[in-house]
């Protein structure tokens, strides 16, 4: 599942970035590197490129999309999320998803609650055939998704869950606003 980085509602920099980790099943610590660039008040672009060594394999991952922040009489409290994100560098394998999200956003005193629905759309390719393996695969992943989010003076940390009942991932991420 792909997670969409939400920044605050409070942050006025223009260009963060983020650092963090998500666990994935009991011991699958995967690092999550991602940036947001605000275009305009209620549009930003997000960027996601990042690597890891799982059994001797190293795939990369590389994704981009936007948040688009809806109806500003609300003072922008619903977020529409869009990634297309891959998995590249395996010898057999490749993965391509486009994750669709919509966020609710409340603001509790310094704390930022998330919580919202998403989908993932998957489709995955094996350049190696194994027995009664299909060569191409589609699925659909709904999940939830609930974080906080804490601002701080020079760094902002957000912690998510996202679950589908089948599929939990935890993660943590540290956020630094550049400018």
């Amino acid at each position: 599942m792909s997670q969409s980085y939400v920044p605050s509602l409070l942050n006025k920099e223009r260009l963060s970035l983020n650092f963090g980790a998500s666990l994935l099943g009991r011991n699958n610590l995967i690092p999550n590197i991602s940036s947001t660039f605000k275009i305009t008040e209620n549009l930003s672009l997000t960027s996601k490129l990042y690597t890891f060594t799982y059994k001797k394999t190293t795939p990369q991952i590389l994704g981009f999309g936007f948040n688009y922040y809806l109806n500003k009489s609300s003072n922008y409290n619903w977020i529409f999320c869009l990634q297309k994100v891959d998995m590249k560098g395996l010898k057999d394998y490749r993965q391509s998803v486009v994750a669709l999200s919509l966020i609710r956003k409340l603001r509790v005193k310094t704390f930022e609650l998330l919580f919202g629905l998403g989908s993932n759309f998957n489709k995955q390719k094996l350049y190696v055939i194994y027995d009664k393996t299909l060569e191409n695969m589609e699925n659909q992943i709904n999940y939830i998704d609930i974080g906080i989010l804490k601002k701080n003076k020079y760094l902002d940390i957000n912690f998510h869950i996202i679950s589908n009942f089948d599929i939990q991932i935890i993660s943590i991420m540290l956020k630094k606003n550049i400018f």
